[in-house]
């Protein structure tokens, strides 16, 4: 991981520090999504790993994985709704209800 940072550090100083678009600045900016999808998949695959410990680390792990899932969430915000029509059977309103309401999760019940 460590090799994959610096390489990562080195393309993104290269691409900064060009005023022109040599062919190392065009390869670093057509690699970066595939980078950043990389140190994400490494990032989230190690946070699940704490969150299976009982510790204070595992909390923290657990928290940042809820933290990056709404973040998620909000990132592909659907329409609005109101309340009343993503209300479940029987005039329930719990969390999945508000959150339909706010355009963050479909309606599936």
């Amino acid at each position: 991981m460590k090799k994959t940072a610096a390489i990562t550090l080195m393309l993104f100083s290269i691409t900064a520090s060009a005023e022109d678009k040599t062919a190392l600045a065009q390869a670093a900016e057509a690699m970066e999504p595939a980078v950043k999808a990389y140190t994400d998949y490494v990032e989230k695959s190690f946070l699940q790993t704490f969150a299976d410990n009982d510790s204070s680390l595992g909390q923290a792990a657990r928290n940042q994985l809820r933290a990056r899932e709404r973040a998620e969430m909000e990132a592909n915000r659907g329409p609005m709704r109101s309340v009343r029509e993503c209300m479940k059977p029987n005039n329930v309103i719990d969390q999945d209800v508000q959150e339909c309401a706010q355009g963050l999760r479909q309606k599936t019940w």
